[in-house]
């Protein structure tokens, strides 16, 4: 029995599904993007695509849905739906990220956490502290997730943004 959301594929559900499991299959992001489009049932979803995956693969997807203008609705339920669902590996603790991102050393990581905590504290937005920075957003993301390994000076004007001085500690 065919579902609802593959209405127009001549392919069966089982050989979706087997296309799904694979995210080197040419026709993945098709099927993806059909998918998410024609369903808000996350249990339906789940049976088809796996969480992991579906985390890897949201930012694709989701750039994909944006344009179409009928589908923007959809595309939030998801992006909260993506989150949820990313918190909860993360609590698992399965660090979902994408094939081609490293794992960010642990060092930096924590410098990052710690940037991130007081630049929240002091109740910026990253755009805030970009300005501040004479940056822009994106680059501020990156130091805060660990993406972005940043130099001794870069700390040292980040810290005089946030109001600290630079210690650095070796053990």
């Amino acid at each position: 029995m065919r579902t609802n959301w593959l209405w127009d594929s001549r392919l069966s559900e089982r050989e979706v599904k087997k296309i799904l499991k694979d995210v080197a299959h040419p026709k993945f992001d098709i099927y993806a993007e059909k998918l998410f489009s024609r369903t808000n049932d996350p249990v339906i979803a789940f049976n088809v695509i796996d969480r992991i995956t579906f985390c890897k693969k949201w930012p694709a997807i989701k750039k994909r849905l944006r344009k179409d203008a009928w589908i923007r609705p959809r595309v939030a339920f998801w992006q909260t739906i993506y989150e949820r669902v990313l918190d909860k590996l993360n609590e698992d603790g399965i660090n979902v990220r994408k094939p081609w991102e490293p794992d960010a050393p642990k060092d930096r990581m924590n410098i990052a956490s710690q940037i991130k905590s007081l630049r929240v504290k002091l109740g910026y937005t990253q755009e805030e502290m970009a300005k501040k920075l004479g940056v822009i957003q994106q680059y501020v993301s990156k130091i805060e997730s660990g993406r972005e390994n940043i130099t001794i000076d870069s700390l040292k004007h980040i810290a005089a943004v946030l109001g600290r001085r630079l210690v650095i500690k070796l053990s």
